[in-house]
């Protein structure tokens, strides 16, 4: 993840987590439950877990959740919350390969440079089991760049896509769709996918 962002969320993880902390219930949680759906109790990486929000979610559905993300701030949190959780880098992740069931990552890949997408979807693509399940938000439009919004009043670097854009780098990693859903909950539309590894 970029050394700036992570400075951010090192700093401002409790002003994230209170400005994020009721987003599925202001926003449809439509791709959570598609995901357990696929995935029913199994293991479940969380990329870019943050403060252990979804990670709570998923532990009460059932799964068993291991939480990653760059930032000590927010590992600790997810700690705090009961989360199994590691600091660890996306582009290294440190689990053997094909040792989850699924990968959650909601929102978290857009905080990396475009050119280091492939390698750290790959990086996912080695982490799960034959036919595991990846959750996958991204938010749409064409740019990459530092952005100050969600209560966060420090810079994140922040990497938009479109949905043919992203969905050609998905199938190239080795992922084939199994359910895509869109909702704009601001000025921006978030993509989300329900993905299984070829």
């Amino acid at each position: 993840m970029d050394a700036k962002t992570i400075d951010t969320y090192n700093k401002l993880a409790k002003e994230y987590d209170l400005e994020t902390t009721d987003f599925w219930k202001r926003f449809p949680a439509t791709i959570i439950s598609k995901f357990v759906e696929n995935i029913g109790h199994g293991k479940v990486l969380d990329v870019g877990s943050g403060p252990g929000r979804d990670g709570v979610i998923l532990k009460e559905a059932g799964c068993s959740v291991v939480c990653l993300d760059a930032s000590l701030s927010m590992i600790e949190m997810c700690k705090q919350r009961g989360l199994e959780a590691v600091v660890g880098d996306f582009m290294k992740i440190p689990f053997t390969d094909k040792s989850f069931d699924g990968a959650w990552a909601y929102t978290s890949l857009l905080h990396i440079p475009k050119a280091s997408m492939s390698a750290a979807l790959a990086e996912i693509h080695r982490i799960l089991k034959p036919d595991g399940v990846f959750g996958l938000g991204i938010i749409e439009g064409s740019e990459e760049k530092y952005n100050i919004s969600s209560g966060v009043d420090k810079p994140r670097l922040f990497a938009y896509y479109q949905k043919d854009e992203i969905e050609k780098i998905l199938h190239e990693a080795g992922f084939a769709k199994v359910y895509f859903e869109e909702f704009k909950p601001g000025s921006r539309n978030y993509l989300n996918f329900i993905l299984k590894k070829l």
